[in-house]
C-alpha cells in the first residue's frame, strides 16, 4: 500500500470518526430538566448590537418584551453602531412606548479611521450593564416567550460560565434558503455537539450568553479587536480555556431557539459566509484548527479525485465511493437537528446540498483569507 492510499484511509477514517462522533454527541446533549417557574430570578441583559436594522428591530423588541420572565429582571441594551437608516429612533420609540420595560440605546458614531466593529458595539454595551448573565443576540431575530427563562433554568442547573444557544432560520420559501438552512443547522448541531464533547469549536452570537463575571476576568474580546468578526467564537475558547471545558454547556430546549432570517441573494449569503470563515486565521486552538483542516481535507479529496477521473476514469470510482461514504456520515446528525427544530422537510435538500458543498466549503475556506466583503453597508478590507 503506497502513501497516496494511506493518505486517503487516514482521512477517510478522521473525518467519519469526527461526524460520527458529532452525531452521537448530539444525542446527549443535557435536557432542560426544570419548568419554567423560576424561584430566583435572576437580572438578565440582553445585548444588540445593530446597524441599519430599522426594518426588523421591532420584531425582536416585541419578541423580548413578551418574555415569560419578570420584567423588572430583564435589560435590554442596544448599541446603534453608526447605522444610516432609523435604528436609533425606532428602538427610541419604543423605550418610550413601554416606559416599564427596562430598554435603553447607545449610538456609537462612524469613525472615519477605523470601523468599532461589533466586539466594541458589545463591550461598550457590557460597561453599561448590571445583569449577571449577559444574554446576546442579533437585531434580524426574534424569540420565543419562554427564552430567558430557559436560559435562566440551564445557567441554574448547570452554572456554567458561557452557554452556546440553537439558532435557526424562519420564513425560508426558496430552495436557496432551505437548503441554506439545512447548511447552517448543520454548523449549529455541529457546534452544540462540540461543546458536548469537550472540545468546543464554534457558537453563534444570535444565541450567545455568558456570566458577566467571566467576561471580565477573561478581559473580554481585547486579544481580538483587530478581527471584524468573530465576537461570539474568540470568547468561547477564551473562556474554555481559563475556566476548563466543564465551564461551557450548549442549551438543548426548543423553547431557547433563537429565529432568524436566511439571505434572500447569493451575493448576501456569500458576504456573510466570508466574514464568518474570516476569523479563522486568530484562531490558536487546537481542536478547531484539526476539525478545519480534516473537513477540508476530506471535500478536497472528493473534488480532487471527481476532476481526476475526467482524465483517468478509475478515479471516478474512487470519487463516488468518497462520496457515498459522506452521505452516510453526514447524514444523522443533520436528522437529529432537523427533528429538533422540527424540520425534517429540509432533509429533502440533502443530496443535492452535498453536491454544492463540496466546491463551496473549498471555495470559501481559501478565498476568506484573501479577499474583501461587504457588512451592513462597510467593506471589511483583509
Amino acid at each position: 500500500m503506497n502513501i497516496f492510499n494511506i493518505g486517503f484511509i487516514v482521512i477517510i477514517l478522521a473525518y467519519s470518526l469526527l461526524i460520527l462522533s458529532y452525531a452521537y454527541f448530539f444525542t446527549k446533549l443535557k435536557r432542560n430538566s426544570l419548568d419554567y417557574q423560576i424561584v430566583n430570578h435572576i437580572k438578565v441583559s440582553i445585548i444588540i448590537a445593530a446597524r441599519n436594522e430599522a426594518h426588523c428591530i421591532l420584531t425582536l423588541l416585541l419578541s423580548i418584551k413578551n418574555q415569560n420572565y419578570t420584567s423588572d429582571s430583564i435589560e435590554i441594551i442596544v448599541v446603534d453602531d453608526a447605522s444610516t437608516d432609523d435604528t436609533f429612533k425606532t428602538v427610541e420609540k419604543f423605550a418610550d412606548q413601554y416606559p416599564d420595560f427596562n430598554c435603553k440605546i447607545i449610538r456609537i458614531e462612524e469613525d472615519s479611521i477605523k470601523p468599532t466593529y461589533k466586539k466594541f458595539a458589545i463591550s461598550k454595551a457590557i460597561l453599561q450593564s448590571k445583569g449577571e448573565l449577559i444574554i446576546t443576540t442579533d437585531a434580524d431575530c426574534c424569540v420565543g416567550p419562554y427564552w430567558v427563562s430557559g436560559i435562566v433554568n440551564y445557567y441554574q442547573q448547570t452554572k456554567a460560565k458561557i452557554m452556546v444557544g440553537m439558532v435557526a432560520y424562519q420564513h425560508d420559501t426558496s430552495v436557496f434558503q432551505k437548503m441554506q438552512h439545512l447548511e447552517f443547522l448543520s454548523l449549529i448541531a455541529s457546534g452544540a455537539a462540540a461543546v458536548e464533547s469537550g472540545f468546543p469549536i464554534m457558537c453563534n452570537g444570535a444565541n450567545l450568553i455568558y456570566e458577566r463575571k467571566a467576561f471580565d476576568e477573561v478581559n473580554g474580546f481585547d486579544s481580538n479587536v483587530d478581527y471584524a468578526s468573530g465576537d461570539d467564537v474568540f470568547l468561547l475558547l477564551k473562556i474554555k480555556k481559563h475556566f476548563g471545558k466543564e465551564s461551557v454547556f450548549a442549551l438543548n430546549d426548543r423553547n431557547t431557539i433563537v429565529y432568524t432570517e436566511a439571505k434572500k441573494t447569493f451575493p448576501e449569503f456569500l458576504h456573510q459566509r466570508i466574514r464568518w470563515a474570516s476569523k479563522t486565521k486568530g484562531y490558536k486552538d487546537v481542536a478547531i484548527l484539526m476539525v478545519a483542516g480534516i473537513i477540508f481535507l476530506f471535500n478536497a479529496c472528493i473534488l480532487f479525485t471527481f476532476v481526476l477521473g475526467i482524465i483517468q476514469h478509475e478515479f471516478l470510482k474512487l470519487s463516488l465511493i468518497l462520496f457515498i461514504i459522506k452521505l452516510i456520515v453526514d447524514f444523522p446528525i443533520l436528522f437529529g437537528i432537523t427533528g429538533f427544530v422540527n424540520r425534517k422537510d429540509l432533509l429533502l435538500y440533502f443530496i443535492p446540498l452535498q453536491i454544492i458543498y463540496l466546491p463551496y466549503v473549498l471555495i470559501i475556506g481559501t478565498i476568506s483569507n484573501f479577499v474583501s466583503y461587504q457588512w451592513k453597508g462597510r467593506k471589511i478590507d483583509k
